[in-house]
């Protein structure tokens, strides 16, 4: 059987508990993600912070228990014009790490305050 699917939903990623702050100042503020409500069964049972993230959520989850995300797992977006939004992040104090280059693309590494990797890159045309 072939899972015939249509879009990836959302994507989950764990923070320490009682983060929120940084969190809204990281999603929101630097990356300037929406925060989206979450329905109230969720509440009851799990802390979470939704941002709305491109076309899908960014699901933030401070449901203990914690561990540091390991360096090989990252979530990779591809967008327009990387010098101007490395300089920006690079501006705000961001941690960026340097990835292996690459012909066909350039990129780099942003890291959320709790460990998270995104590889940030554009295609070469």
């Amino acid at each position: 059987m072939k899972i015939n699917g249509t879009r990836i939903n959302h994507i989950t990623l764990a923070v320490p508990a009682g983060e929120h702050v940084k969190v809204r100042s990281f999603y929101g503020e630097l990356l300037g993600l929406e925060e989206i409500p979450r329905p109230d069964s969720l509440n009851a049972v799990y802390d979470l912070m939704w941002f709305k993230f491109l076309d899908i959520l960014l699901h933030i989850d401070f449901t203990p228990p914690w561990t540091v995300p390991a360096e090989n797992r990252h979530v990779a977006l591809e967008i327009t014009d990387l010098p101007t939004v490395r300089r920006y992040l690079e501006s705000k104090g961001a941690t960026i790490r340097e990835a292996v280059l690459m012909p066909d693309r350039d990129r780099f590494y942003l890291l959320d305050p709790f460990g998270n990797y995104f590889e940030l890159l554009e295609m070469k045309k």
